[in-house]
């Protein structure tokens, strides 16, 4: 058995489970209230991760990505009064940002370093077709997924719905 079979911890968890709350209800054809919500992915060269897919929202992705943290319960309150403490004492009234531009960038940095495991990760089945494989082949994406999950599922502490992985590899 595996140490540690789910390579996220339990914020960088509840941060995807809520970005795709939040894109499955921009992607929702039948919507009460009509948005003109939108989302795009696009590469972004980093200078401590190298290049990493990101996540922009419309109209206003500051305040877009402020909401996300707040659902995802990311937000420490007794943090966020030790801050204010803080000012308080030394004299600053307020801080410089907006709130909703502080938890963008706690958004930003989250999706950092969730990106950052994933592209280890592609790394890791890169070397590995490297070393192992010959010119002509590669391993699957889907051979060490179905390895993982068929183990056990539990571990992985995402909905079922969510992880869909095929009966038969091509």
């Amino acid at each position: 058995m595996i140490r540690n079979p789910n390579p996220f911890t339990e914020r960088q968890t509840c941060l995807l489970k809520t970005i795709q709350k939040k894109i499955s209800e921009i992607n929702d054809p039948d919507h009460e209230i009509i948005t003109h919500e939108s989302y795009e992915w696009f590469i972004e060269q980093t200078n401590q991760f190298g290049k990493i897919p990101k996540i922009r929202f419309y109209p206003n992705s500051c305040l877009a990505k402020a909401e996300i943290i707040e659902k995802a319960g990311l937000v420490d309150e007794s943090r966020q009064q030790e801050i204010a403490q803080l000012r308080e004492n030394i004299g600053i009234k307020r801080p410089r940002d907006k709130i909703s531009r502080i938890r963008a960038r706690l958004f930003e940095s989250e999706w950092n370093n969730i990106m950052l495991k994933a592209k280890k990760a592609t790394f890791t089945i890169a070397l590995i077709n490297q070393l192992f494989c010959s010119m002509d082949q590669t391993m699957p994406i889907r051979l060490p997924q179905n390895g993982e999950l068929e183990y056990d599922p539990v571990h992985v502490r995402l909905p079922p719905d969510t992880v869909r992985v095929p009966e038969t590899l091509p």
